[in-house]
């Protein structure tokens, strides 16, 4: 399944190639490619500033995710399935580095072996369930920064050390731009914090909500309740809240 994914993501990436060595350039020609109509959306900016920034840097996939304290973290786009299950990993797990990037403001980098040091349960879930080997976490630049969090993620760890720091933050200073232009744009219709990773997140929100009537505890705790099922079942925070909100979980059946 790894090779498979890794062929796949390879043959996109040559698909874009270009040949400046400008990372601004690079970014901007891969946002301008023409993309299928269910991407084309204002909601779906995200998405496409997630692809962009995979393919004009040398990484394998990337991910958007809004922080707004006390582990509510909102996924806004990712670049491809696997990165947006990597973000639901982490969230599932309360911590991780996207998480610790939001904390101290900074990038972060981490591969296998510090993932598994620093959250041995992440690891596991990330080594059994993505192609990915490490995570390069960075807060946007300000205005956006560091409520809105930028991961990287790499097959290969030993590419961790050696994506370029300055493509980096050329790039994610053109993503930054992108979103607040997006941002200033006139009212009406959907936004890009409106986007379909965020709507599916909303049913944590209103499973916390009702963990936190019938249970009687705060949403702080109401989403540890959440987390403690779904690492317990295999399974992510998501679908647990899923079938919370539509009925086909009882909360009682989450008190721990």
């Amino acid at each position: 399944m790894r090779a498979e994914w890794c062929a796949a993501r390879a043959d996109r990436k040559l698909s874009g190639v270009t040949t400046t060595d400008d990372p601004g350039a690079r970014f901007l020609e891969a946002l301008q490619a023409p993309v299928p109509e269910d991407l084309a959306g204002p909601d779906m900016l995200p998405t496409r500033l997630a692809r962009a920034a995979a393919d004009a840097l040398p990484v394998d996939g990337a991910g958007l995710s809004i922080h707004e304290g006390a582990g509510l973290r909102t996924p806004v786009g990712a670049s491809d399935p696997a990165a947006a299950l990597a973000e639901r990993l982490q969230f599932t797990h309360g911590d991780g580095p996207c998480l610790r990037a939001h904390d101290t403001g900074e990038r972060i980098a981490f591969d296998l072996e510090a993932i598994a040091r620093n959250w041995p349960d992440l690891h596991a879930s990330l080594v059994g369930r993505t192609p990915f080997s490490g995570v390069l976490s960075l807060p946007l630049a300000p205005p956006l920064g560091p409520t809105v969090v930028l991961d990287l993620y790499v097959s290969d760890p030993v590419r961790l050390t050696q994506v370029p720091r300055g493509d980096v933050e050329t790039v994610l200073l053109c993503l930054t731009e992108e979103l607040v232009r997006a941002s200033d744009s006139p009212a009406g219709g959907p936004r890009w914090w409106d986007a379909p990773d965020a709507r599916r997140r909303v049913a944590v929100w209103q499973a916390t909500g009702m963990l936190s009537v019938v249970l009687g505890m705060d949403v702080v705790a109401a989403l540890a309740v959440l987390r403690a099922h779904a690492f317990a079942t295999g399974r992510v925070v998501d679908d647990v809240a899923a079938d919370l909100a539509a009925g086909r979980l009882d909360p009682a059946d989450l008190q721990y």
